[in-house]
């Protein structure tokens, strides 16, 4: 078991605090990442991201310091009849939603996509705070739900862009969390913290089936057509991935005995560099892909991720796995993603 408090010379450290100071750059990590693979402008979302933590961090604190004063002054406040420590982090992830709001209407983002980034960086927080848990406190139950958050992740990782519809990752996120509370992290208030989380996730669902509620009507030979192209370029996309991780200048045989000259290496770590930056390519398009793919089984092929409507004919003829309309594409983000996208389809 570790200690809570480790002595550092005169000073006392608090093991959880600085269990939480790993998480939070782990998840501004997973933002980023995940950000940078939906193909968000990085500095307007990190933007986002400082809001958040801002938000929630300064409105926490002060739910903190109001806790510590009714212990004080008023210690029968029903307020203290709730688990401290979950009250405060059930607060502080429902504040650091709020600024998703005010920047998806300035940017013209897709608020459920964010909001699935949010979850996934949200549950590796979770992760590292529950495995901290376990080691500092000795409860099973906190490795409990470490195991099943890095199962949930996993499985949301290797079928993210193409089998979930955008917003429903968020949804089960803050399902699972509610389940968490009332079976292995009971605490007092459980009950009343998990009805505000199922409450948003309900919230989300329907915001979300609203917005795709009606299918799309596209002939199905034009469907069809759009369909088997789609397939086609699904394969290419594979073969073309597996030649470029064979063209690797880091996996070819002999590199690790091979004695080359400065000039070789540079030459190398440059082929390296490129190489790496086509098989992003080629995965970002491959996600498309098979999101459009599985927009045509659910049908709700051809509308906007972002505002709903129909995207025009002639855009989905020319680009298949566009997922929004042009109108919504004026991003400088989105618009260099589908750029690099077109380029590579013209190689593919």
């Amino acid at each position: 078991m570790t200690p809570e408090i480790a002595k550092i010379e005169s000073n006392s450290l608090r093991i959880i605090s600085a269990v939480f100071v790993f998480g939070l750059i782990c998840w501004l990590f997973i933002l980023w990442g995940e950000s940078k693979k939906d193909g968000f402008n990085t500095q307007r979302f990190f933007d986002l991201v400082f809001s958040s933590v801002i938000f929630s961090g300064i409105f926490s604190f002060l739910l903190y310091k109001l806790i510590e004063w009714l212990k004080i002054y008023y210690p029968n406040n029903v307020l203290l009849t709730l688990d401290q420590w979950h009250l405060l982090g059930t607060f502080a992830f429902v504040l650091s939603l709020v600024p998703i709001f005010l920047f998806v209407k300035k940017f013209k983002w897709s608020v459920f996509r964010i909001l699935d980034i949010y979850a996934m960086a949200s549950s590796v927080l979770f992760m590292i705070l529950s495995l901290g848990g376990f080691f500092i406190l000795d409860q099973t139950d906190y490795l409990i739900f470490f195991v099943l958050t890095l199962i949930l992740y996993l499985f949301v990782i290797r079928h993210r862009g193409y089998r979930f519809m955008s917003g429903q990752i968020f949804s089960f996120f803050v399902f699972f969390l509610a389940f968490s509370l009332l079976t292995f992290l009971r605490k007092t208030g459980s009950l009343l913290f998990a009805s505000v989380l199922v409450t948003i996730g309900f919230v989300n669902l329907y915001l979300r089936g609203k917005k795709t509620m009606s299918k799309t009507t596209f002939p199905e030979q034009f469907l069809n057509n759009l369909k088997r192209k789609l397939q086609h370029k699904e394969k290419k996309l594979d073969q073309q991935q597996q030649q470029l991780i064979k063209e690797d200048p880091y996996l070819q045989h002999g590199r690790a005995t091979d004695n080359a000259e400065t000039l070789d290496d540079v030459l190398e770590d440059t082929g390296k560099i490129v190489t790496d930056a086509r098989i992003s390519s080629v995965t970002k398009l491959k996600i498309q892909v098979r999101k459009a793919l599985a927009a045509i089984n659910l049908g709700k092929y051809g509308k906007c991720e972002i505002c709903g409507k129909d995207i025009d004919k002639a855009r989905l003829k020319a680009y298949p796995e566009a997922t929004t309309c042009i109108d919504c594409a004026t991003d400088r983000s989105q618009m260099e993603e589908i750029r690099e996208d077109e380029v590579l389809e013209r190689n593919v």
